[in-house]
Parts: C-alpha cells; structure tokens; sequence
C-alpha cells in the first residue's frame, strides 16, 4: 500500500521527504532518542550493514522527536554516517505510521520497509526495536525483484 507521508527535518533544520527518496528503498525506523540504549544499539547494527544496504538500494531513516540541533550533536558523537537521524516535531509522522502510542502519549519503535515506488512492504511495531539484519536484507532482495520484474497481464496480445 502507498507510504504515508514523511515530513521530517534534518539536522540542519532542513525539510525532508520520502520523495526524495524514490527510486531507493527505504528502511523508516522510529526510535526513541538518543536517550534509548535498545534505539542506540539498532541503528549502530544498522550502521555495520552499510554496504549491504548500498548493494540493494537501499537508505536508513531514522527518526526521533529529538530536534535537529540533538540530532546533529548525536552525530558528532557517534559514527551514523549511514543513518539520515531526522527529528519529528510533535509526533506528526509516528502518528501516521502508527509508530505512537496514543494511550501513553509517548513513541514506539518501529522499522518499516518502504519500496522504490514509495509502497509500504513490511512493518513491525513493538517494545523493542527490531534487530533481524538479515530478515530485512531477504525482504529488501524480494522487493527488488519485484520492482525489476513487474507482473504480466492476463490480456490477449
């Protein structure tokens, strides 16, 4: 199904969008901040499978409520050169990838796998973040095949 929008801000301030993206698959992860040693711990395993990532196409999100000036003092304290660390003011965007927790007001972890043509192909919400590198290395290899071969019609040629 269509991604919802992401509408995120960089560490310099600057707006963000997944249509920057398209044409690249896309790995969303919400996490809690900084402040989240579980969070913390994701995106670095996120960080050592770089080049797998550049081998399928693929980009690292990752988004906070942190605000931009956290994120880019995150950044020069810790080695995410793989990772664009994006902040989400006032849980706009969690919200839209159900990544919040309405009851206890507060974000949840997620990791969504989001294809070249800005389609929603795996999601997985929860307490923890989700640490299976090669689980989205297989989905990211089955959704390239499935963009390099589009489905047939049953039409009459």
């Amino acid at each position: 199904f269509p991604s919802p929008p992401l509408e995120v801000h960089d560490p310099d301030g600057k707006p963000v969008t997944l249509s920057e993206y398209r044409g690249k698959n896309v790995i969303l992860v919400f996490y809690l901040g900084r402040e989240c040693l579980h969070c913390m711990n994701q995106l670095k395993d996120l960080q050592r499978k770089r080049e797998e990532w550049d081998r399928l196409d693929a980009v690292v999100l990752a988004v906070s409520s942190n605000r931009p000036d956290d994120n880019k003092a995150n950044l020069k304290s810790i080695n995410l050169g793989a990772i664009r660390l994006l902040s989400d003011e006032g849980f706009v965007n969690s919200r839209r990838f159900r990544s919040y927790d309405d009851f206890e007001e507060m974000e949840i972890h997620s990791t969504i796998l989001i294809d070249k043509r800005g389609r929603v192909h795996w999601a997985r919400s929860g307490g923890e973040p989700f640490g299976d590198m090669s689980f989205l290395e297989k989905q990211l290899r089955r959704m390239n095949q499935s963009v390099e071969t589009p489905a047939t019609g049953g039409g009459s040629e």
